[in-house]
């Protein structure tokens, strides 16, 4: 089991692993759960499937239905959490986010890679979220227009370790990245 005692080295790790989702379709970090509040401000949270992720540029991506939920979260709120827990390491990852929302020509580049077979996700009658008589009672209609992409800009990364002797860090982008070590 991995142990970490240098900050550099435990958010390489993480970022690390984090790649891997975009990579592996069989990794956890594949689908990590992305947290906004609801209308009454309780936290609403939902599996994603990660799309990008860019250390560079502290960002990750995810893509949705412009008439879902979470997209009227963001509206009033652009803050967002995520949260990766990845079994086989025993790590969570945690990030505070604050979400940049593309719509329309903005996305036409990035829909022209989505399969066909995903494209009915982004194109829902009724929207996503909104009461039916039957649990079938919808269709699946593919619509550019209603293909949206989340760009979150990282603020926040914490870090959990559950090795032999449980290690907790906290990251900051307003710090330039340099860790603390917290109690886990």
């Amino acid at each position: 089991m991995r142990e970490f005692e240098i900050l550099e080295e435990f958010l390489d790790f993480a970022w690390a692993q984090i790649s891997r989702g975009r990579a592996d379709k069989k990794s956890p970090a594949r689908c990590p759960t992305f947290i906004t509040k609801n209308n009454h401000g309780y936290p609403r949270a939902r599996t994603l499937v990660l799309r990008r992720s860019t250390r560079e540029s502290d960002e990750i991506e995810f893509h949705t239905d412009k008439t879902s939920q979470k997209m009227l979260s963001l509206e009033k709120d652009p803050r967002a959490g995520i949260h990766f827990w990845l079994p086989r390491t025993q790590l969570q990852i945690q990030m505070d986010v604050i979400v940049e929302v593309r719509v329309g020509e903005l996305t036409l580049s990035n829909w022209k890679n989505v399969p066909n077979s995903s494209r009915t996700s982004f194109g829902t009658i009724p929207s996503p979220g909104t009461v039916i008589q039957k649990s079938l009672d919808y269709r699946q209609l593919p619509d550019q227009n209603r293909f949206a992409i989340l760009i979150c800009h990282i603020k926040l990364i914490e870090l959990l370790h559950l090795g032999a002797k449980h290690v907790r860090a906290r990251f900051m982008k307003s710090q330039q990245w340099n860790g603390q070590w917290l109690a886990p």
